[in-house]
Parts: structure tokens; sequence; C-alpha cells
């Protein structure tokens, strides 16, 4: 098994029971848009349903401005809405119903932002990446307080923001602070105070992290982890975004050494190359973590998965080309031509070979995309994760772009296409406005008294915009923009309603609630060692009524024979 795969296994495996994940099929993206994000049946017969509704350019559209929203069911579409909304307002029918943002919800965001930092000329050079920095300044501050995220600036390295001491100022190498990070987990875990995190318990700006914080997950801090952001540069030729194929410090990977160097391996010399091989092989025998193991989505995933907590709603922000791996292969093939090109004196004919070696690359690494595709959507949808990514076409070829579309529509997120450098800002900003903007509806579902409770839900959005109230126009069915007012109605979306529970069931799960609320208000350690010395002192209290009993009947067997004598 890849040693890179291996903690995020064991991690999916620790997650905790919830509900059946729901299958149902995730539709594209065809705006405008209304969209159930997810439902939660836990405290059946109350409901939470998450909504999105888009209008013609992308936008989330306010709650006001819905002149109509409806939680249907969809195989009974004759019967009366489940809750019915106009402007925001719950009708008379509903009045206990709510209708709000996810911030104002209490709903927070548990969100790693990944984004292309390699030195693309249009990044590193161009304005494409002022554009870029800029546009995620500003979309920082749809953060609300209580979110909690993380940034990943992705190149030949990865760059993450870590609470450790000394690394406040910038963007941290992950692979570098490998070991470091899992001392913090376990100390995360363990509930202890944290003797690797930065802050200063006299300093009131900058205050320690409390006990059971992982120093490189998620941050509280969203102002610091932007700042860090806006910061940041764009170095590497190697971008490891889903690192597929051969490892990028592979020379036989190329047609030639590459000229740059790869950041954190070096030149592609064979000296070096022996050099560093020697060193991998030293750090896997003794067990440490080895560089160039995992790419930037993966580590993405495997944070969320370590660190985003119940009742958080965990999603990944991709702003990005798509591609991945060394960004000049065709300058270097055309320089280098590959074995199977050499000889070729006929320049269309040896370009023709070029374009069709780079062809078969790209197939074999679609066939590879494909196949951990499928794997990241499940753990995704198993975990309650979505995607939402932003496309750089500026720089971005079709193949790549479409693999991020992939990831973000088939995990429940929203695609967004930025076709310029002009239309950077706009598709960043509508997509963390999004996230800002989402709908969650509170309702309670009316029951028959003696009914049999529902074993699964179908439900659907029905969806009328004001166009009076909306702040952008709406798409028309002939395809202009203008003062129409569309009825939209979402994909059914099903959900398992959990079965009910007996007088014994909800006293234990009563019981493992309070035994969770005291351990996480002690930490595991005290935890551990206040149960050892109840065990302990249970076992004397036994052991002295065992004895007790003992002197008893020695006593009663005592009292006849002395009575007989």
């Amino acid at each position: 098994m890849n040693r890179a795969a291996l903690p995020l296994l064991i991690t999916l495996m620790a997650l905790p029971l919830r509900a059946a994940p729901d299958t149902s099929p995730v539709p594209p993206v065809e705006l405008p848009q209304a969209r159930i994000d997810g439902v939660d049946a836990s405290q059946w017969p109350k409901l939470r349903v998450f909504a999105t509704v888009l209008d013609a350019t992308g936008r989330a559209i306010p709650a006001k401005a819905l002149k109509k929203l409806a939680v249907v069911d969809a195989k009974k579409p004759s019967a009366p809405p489940l809750v019915l909304f106009r402007q925001g307002k719950a009708d008379e029918a509903h009045k206990e119903a709510k209708l709000q943002t996810r911030d104002k919800a209490g709903v927070p965001l548990a969100a790693m932002v990944v984004v292309a930092g390699y030195q693309h000329e249009s990044l590193r050079t161009g304005s494409l990446g002022p554009r870029l920095r800029d546009a995620l300044a500003a979309g920082w501050k749809q953060f609300a307080a209580g979110d909690r995220v993380n940034a990943l600036w992705y190149g030949d390295r990865l760059y993450r923001s870590h609470a450790l001491k000394g690394q406040l100022g910038a963007l941290d190498d992950v692979e570098t602070r490998q070991e470091t990070c899992q001392t913090a987990l376990a100390e995360a875990r363990a509930g202890v105070a944290l003797s690797l995190g930065a802050g200063d318990a006299a300093d009131k700006d900058n205050p320690p992290s409390p006990p059971g914080t992982w120093l490189c997950g998620l941050q509280d801090d969203v102002k610091r982890v932007g700042s860090q952001v806006k910061s940041a540069t764009f170095k590497g030729h190697f971008p490891r975004l889903f690192a597929l194929g051969a490892p990028f410090y592979d020379v036989k990977r190329y047609c030639a050494p590459p000229p740059e160097e790869l950041e954190g391996f070096g030149p592609f010399d064979a000296r070096n190359a022996a050099r560093q091989q020697e060193a991998r092989d030293r750090d896997a025998t003794a067990g440490k973590p080895l560089a160039f193991a995992t790419s930037a989505f993966d580590e993405a995933i495997a944070t969320l998965l370590l660190d985003a907590r119940p009742g958080e709603e965990p999603v990944i922000v991709l702003v990005s080309d798509g591609r991945d791996g060394y960004f000049r292969e065709l300058e270097l093939c055309e320089a280098h031509p590959p074995k199977s090109c050499q000889g070729i004196t006929e320049p269309q004919a040896l370009k023709t070979c070029i374009g069709a070696f780079l062809d078969q690359r790209v197939a074999a690494a679609q066939v590879e995309f494909k196949a951990r595709a499928t794997h990241w959507l499940g753990v995704l949808r198993a975990a309650g994760i979505r995607v939402f990514a932003v496309g750089l076409g500026a720089i971005g070829r079709d193949f790549e772009l479409d693999r991020l579309r992939l990831l973000a529509e088939r995990s429940g997120g929203t695609w967004r296409l930025a076709e310029t450098e002009d239309n950077v800002d706009q598709a960043v900003l509508a997509t963390l406005a999004e996230l800002s903007g989402q709908l969650v509806l509170d309702f309670e579902q009316a029951v028959d008294d003696g009914a049999d409770r529902p074993t699964a839900l179908t439900l659907a959005l029905d969806v009328e915009v004001d166009p009076a109230q909306a702040r952008v126009k709406v798409r028309t069915a002939d395809g202009h923009v203008g003062d129409a007012r569309p009825k939209l109605r979402s994909a059914a979306r099903q959900v398992t309603v959990p079965a009910a529970l007996d007088r014994r069931e909800t006293l234990e799960r009563t019981l493992r609630g309070k035994i969770a609320q005291l351990q996480d208000f002690l930490g595991y350690r005290t935890y551990l060692a206040l149960c050892w010395v109840l065990a302990a002192v249970a076992s004397i209290m036994a052991m002295a009524l065992l004895a007790l009993i003992g002197l008893k009947l020695v006593r009663r067997l005592r009292k006849p024979a002395a009575q007989g004598a």
C-alpha cells in the first residue's frame, strides 16, 4: 500500500458513524439552478435542509430575492409543501420554520483552499498572479466568525499555514514539518497543553491555542491565514496538484533532464539523483515520512478528515488551472525528442511524432486520474466533503480543467470557469460568497398520529425568483438575460430517516454522550488516569467486600462447630 495513503485510510476508518451517505446523482451546473446540498434528519421529526440557489451568472441568490422557496416531497408532487417561505419568511402554515444563511444558523465551515502557486509566466510575472491574490484577499472576508480554514499553496512543494512557534509569518512547507505536525496531532488528540504552539498567555492579541487544537490543521485565525496567502510567492516548475504518473524526481518521466531544479530535490543530474535516493532509502528504513509522496488534493482531504469537527461543514476550494507536473514538457520534448521520434528530420513529421508521444502520456494520466477520482469521490461523499472549483481558463488546458469540474460537480459543489484574467476576481468572489450565502432551512415534519415512521424521504426544492429583489438579472428561457421570473426545481435528494430508539438505546446514547463530554472537559490523559483510579478503587472495594463475605462465612461455619463441642 502507498505509504502516503495509509494515514488517510486509518483516518477514514476512524470517522464517527453517520447516517448512510446520500448516493443521489449530482446534476451538472446548468444556470440558474436550485440545489439541495444536504439534509440532516438525525433529530426526526425535525429536519434541516441545506440549499443553494444560483442565478444565471452563478451568483448565490439571497433569501429575500426568492419569491417562493418550498421543500416538497418529490414522490408526491400534488401534496402540500413540507415547508414554504416567501421572500425569506415562513408562511402561516409553517410559523415555527426558519430560513437563515449558514453563518446565522450557527453552521461553521471547515475549509481547505487549494491554490496554484507555481511560476507560470502569467502567475509569476504577468497580471494573473496579482489578480489572483487580490481576488483571494477580497474573497477571504466572506469567511465568518467560527469558520476554520487553511490554505494549500502548491508548486513543486506544498505550503500550508502552521500555528507553530516561529512559523506565523508565512505559509510553511508541509513536508519539512511532517514529524513536528505528527507530534502536534498527538498532543491535540491527548488534550494536553500544546508544547509546540505559538502565542503567549500574557499577550491578549496573540494567545496560545487551547488544548485539543491541531496546530497544523484548520486555523481559527482566518485573517492571519488570509494575509499569508496574500503574500505568498509563485515558484516551482512542477505543480503537484494530483501527483499523477511517475514521481516528479524520476528523470525517466521526462524526455530529457529538465534544466530547472525540483525544489527540495535539486538538479536532475545522476550524482544528485543517487544521493537523494540514498537519503530516501534511509528515511524509509527509519520509518520517517517521505517527501513527494502525496499531492495537494490528497493533503487537503487528509487535513479535513483529521481535523474537521462535528457540526462543521467541510469543503475544499480549488483555484487552479488543473495542471499537474512539469509545465514546460512540450518545449523540453521539442528540444530533446523522445527515442521514438529520434531520427525523424522532416519538421512536420517530427512535430506530429512528438505530439502523438505526449498525447499517449496524457491518455495514461487520464486513465490514472479516473481511477483516483473514483477513490477520492468515494471518500468525499462518505465524509460529506464538497469541492468548489475555480478554473483558471487563461492558462489551463481543457482536459485539465475538466478534471476540476468533475471533482466539483460529482461531489455536490460548484464549478466556475474564469475564462480570462478579467474574470478571476468574479469567479473567486462568487465561489466564496456561495459558501457564506448557503441557505439553511429548519422545520419540523408533520407526523400523523399512529403513522409509521418513514425510513427515507425524497425531497426537492420548488423555487421562484423575484427579479425585483435579485441583485443580478436572471436568464429567460430563450437564453437572454432579462426580467423573467423563472420557476426552478431542484433534483430530488434522498435522505435516510434514522430508526426510532427504544428506551435502552436512548439511555445508552445519552450515557455515551455524557462520557464524551467528560473526556473533552478533562482531556484524554486526565480522563484515562481517572478511569484507572476508579478501576483501582472499585477493585479494592470489591476485594474488601469479598473478604467481608468470606469472614462472615467463616464465622458462621465456626459457630455450629463451637456449639457442638
